[in-house]
């Protein structure tokens, strides 16, 4: 039997240089490297997220994280949420494969209505081929000085590599 308290789990970042140096989000500020969160509206708040992705090896190695993404859109469109309209989100499954068993389960359109649609079979996002960012937005972002990141599910985490703005 393994016993596991969720009270005592905190919220941490890693990487992308240092995957291994995990940080908990709450000493952020103490280490200089967030300033308190405030959220003006319609506008890109600083650490925003502005790529996320679901990436080809992730499903080529574990088609089940691929299925489980599937899941977990449903019940977020389940329960309304959105992503934020500065988030440039993709879906780049390892095969055609993926597309077929999130077809069948009907989890596809789960993803797409999130904004995870299919944008390739292939690497994408991890090695430097996320596309271009909304010219609004990136504007935003080099105007307002802004950090910005990257979520994406892929194991290739180096620095600048994703997007020069990210």
């Amino acid at each position: 039997m393994l016993e596991f308290d969720l009270s005592k789990v905190e919220r941490t970042l890693a990487g992308p240089s240092n995957p291994h140096r995990r940080l908990p989000t709450a000493e952020l500020n103490q280490q200089g490297i967030a300033a308190p969160w405030e959220q003006t509206q319609d506008k890109i708040p600083d650490g925003a997220v502005i790529i996320a992705a679901i990436t080809s090896c992730t499903n080529t190695s574990n088609p089940r994280n691929v299925v489980a993404a599937g899941l977990i859109a449903k019940k977020a469109n389940e329960l309304g949420l959105l992503r934020k309209p500065w988030v440039k989100s993709s879906f780049a499954p390892g095969s055609k494969v993926a597309k077929l068993y999130l077809e069948e389960a009907g989890l596809l359109p789960e993803l797409e209505k999130l904004g995870f649609g299919i944008v390739a079979y292939a690497c994408t996002t991890c090695n430097g081929m996320s596309g271009a960012l909304d010219p609004q937005i990136q504007q935003e972002i080099i105007e307002n000085d802004l950090y910005t990141t990257a979520v994406l599910s892929g194991n290739r985490n180096f620095d600048g590599r994703i997007h020069p703005l990210r």
